[in-house]
């Protein structure tokens, strides 16, 4: 999964980059990348049970987009656009601090309204382009029809995440990169004196649109300077501020649920892993996660809940309970099942 990170000058952006993506180096093009971890606590109950060689998360690719654009119009740079087009959620830092190096005023809700306006107009011009074009061709069909409602919906000043979809339209536009469909968070940058004030409470508050957009809050700056420090010191600095986690992790969470990924679990003594998959995922589809010859030679997956494990404690308590199951190919895969998969080839 590539998670997106834009905003406009002065937004903070950068920093909030280098809060996800701590120590991150590398680039592709124009773009920098950081590959992170999704915090997930039953990984490490997996481990402390079956004491493995290794433990896996699953992982996000966090993706600088590129500098540039122009909070006052809402435009960015083209090569800024095509970089926002190649990742599969948007996180939009907007700037909720005082700064002097930026003319404006502060104004969230403003910059937020500009954002979602210029990636609808980016995407109108796209459809009536294609529009023009088949119209020429007198073509017909459902695609034809989709796009119609398509731009129906951005002359309403609504961007395309919020429509219901089936599969079959998102099939029938898949290789159209709209960007006002892509799943968003907001993501509000604030200074450590602007998070103290209570006029901030709502831009602090969580809040969701739907099932695609998600609005959040951070201070960049300090969760950069946690990111920085080593793992126990971390922990002592986030309990003097009586905090749990750095709000990265919840944020990483928020980008894993946002693209509707569940993950289910492998455990033994070589690894224990938390595998990602896209919800409504089949046993036999999931096997190809862990590695093709599996997928191939599916047989059946012997599958039980964390929860049973934890409240068990072995397999073989399980096992005598009756709780581990097994599943055919066409099994859908549930967040939290730990799975073990008989195959041949």
């Amino acid at each position: 999964m590539r998670v997106g990170i834009c905003g406009y000058p002065g937004s903070g952006k950068s920093t909030v980059f280098q809060a996800l993506a701590p120590g991150s180096s590398g680039t592709q093009g124009t773009v920098s990348l950081g590959n992170i971890k999704v915090p997930d606590r039953r990984v490490d109950d997996l481990a402390d049970l079956f004491q493995p060689k290794k433990k896996v998360y699953a992982e996000i690719t966090f993706v600088d987009v590129g500098g540039g654009g122009r909070a006052d119009t809402g435009a960015f740079p083209t090569d800024v656009v095509q970089n926002m087009r190649n990742v599969d959620v948007l996180v939009h830092v907007v700037r909720a601090f005082e700064s002097p190096m930026v003319a404006e005023e502060v104004d969230p809700l403003r910059d937020g309204q500009r954002f979602n306006e210029e990636m609808m107009l980016l995407d109108l011009a796209i459809l009536e382009s294609l529009q023009a074009r088949w119209q020429k061709e007198a073509r017909r069909g459902a695609d034809v029809d989709l796009v119609a409602r398509y731009v129906a919906q951005l002359e309403a000043s609504e961007p395309l995440r919020t429509l219901s979809l089936d599969a079959d339209d998102l099939a029938a536009l898949s290789g159209v990169q709209l960007l006002s469909a892509k799943p968003l968070i907001t993501l509000y940058n604030l200074s450590e004196s602007t998070w103290a004030d209570e006029a901030s409470a709502e831009l602090r508050t969580p809040s969701a649109r739907g099932d695609n957009e998600v609005s959040m809050a951070l201070c960049g700056q300090v969760e950069a300077e946690i990111a920085a420090l080593e793992p126990d010191e971390q922990s002592e600095f986030l309990e003097g501020l009586g905090l749990g986690e750095p709000a990265r992790d919840e944020f990483i969470r928020s980008a894993y649920r946002l693209l509707d990924l569940i993950s289910f679990l492998t455990a033994g003594p070589d690894e224990c892993r938390a595998w990602p998959i896209r919800r409504g995922t089949v046993a036999r589809k999931a096997a190809g996660k862990v590695h093709s010859d599996i997928e191939r030679g599916f047989i059946r997956a012997e599958v039980y809940r964390f929860e049973d494990l934890m409240e068990g404690g072995s397999e073989a308590a399980l096992k005598a309970a009756g709780k581990i199951r097994l599943e055919g190919k066409d099994y859908v895969v549930q967040d939290g099942d730990v799975v073990n998969y008989r195959f041949n080839v």
